[in-house]
């Protein structure tokens, strides 16, 4: 068998339980058991064991539960206020982050500065490459391998000698250009990184690493 009471009942059982040391099922026993006794006995008997209240008392459980249902009441419209304000604040918030997303691109950019770095050398190959002569036989000639051989042949020179005996020996001119070649172009050969590691500089001159 189950009992349903309004809630501001209830609150009142639980308040009269309470100050009875009883849990409000042992309280409503209690009751029952006693209305029984006296309608069994056939008289109205007063309750020996139930808590005494009297209408005063009664009024002002209820007095009490109404206000604890009106302080729920307000906490409740409270939480209700304060959702919308939080949304406001949050969607007010949500455009001072938005730089730091757009910000992303930035790293893109700087990872894609890497593989244009890194291909300078291919770059450098593919030019080397592209400007060889062939000779007479059909060799190929590449302008670092004519200062190598001529190094070889008369030993360490400067950038404008080695020009010079370049243009003497007529194997090689520089593709896809009118002008003869200089000593600018010597020397940016020799300092390429791709072929750099072959020559070396002292007092002005230019020698091969693996004469020392």
């Amino acid at each position: 068998m189950s009992i349903r009471l309004d809630p501001r009942r209830l609150a009142a059982l639980k308040l009269l339980a309470a100050e009875s040391g009883l849990r409000p099922g042992e309280l409503v026993t209690q009751w029952v058991r006693e209305r029984l006794d006296t309608a069994r006995a056939g008289g109205d008997v007063a309750p020996a064991a139930a808590p005494a209240v009297d209408g005063t008392a009664f009024a002002a459980l209820e007095a009490r539960v109404e206000e604890l249902a009106r302080r729920v009441e307000e906490l409740a419209a409270r939480a209700e206020g304060a959702a919308p304000a939080a949304r406001a604040a949050a969607e007010a918030a949500a455009p001072a982050e938005a730089p730091l997303r757009r910000a992303r691109p930035r790293k893109q950019a700087t990872a894609a500065a890497e593989p244009a770095a890194a291909t300078s050398t291919t770059r450098a190959r593919k030019a080397a490459r592209a400007e060889a002569v062939v000779d007479g036989a059909g060799r190929r000639i590449r302008l670092h391998e004519e200062i190598i051989d001529i190094i070889r042949e008369r030993g360490p020179m400067s950038a404008a000698e080695l020009a010079d005996a370049i243009r003497e020996r007529g194997r090689y001119a520089p593709p896809r250009s009118a002008k003869p070649l200089d000593a600018a172009s010597v020397n940016a050969r020799v300092s390429n990184p791709v072929y750099r590691s072959r020559f070396v500089r002292s007092d002005g001159k230019i020698g091969l690493a693996d004469q020392g």
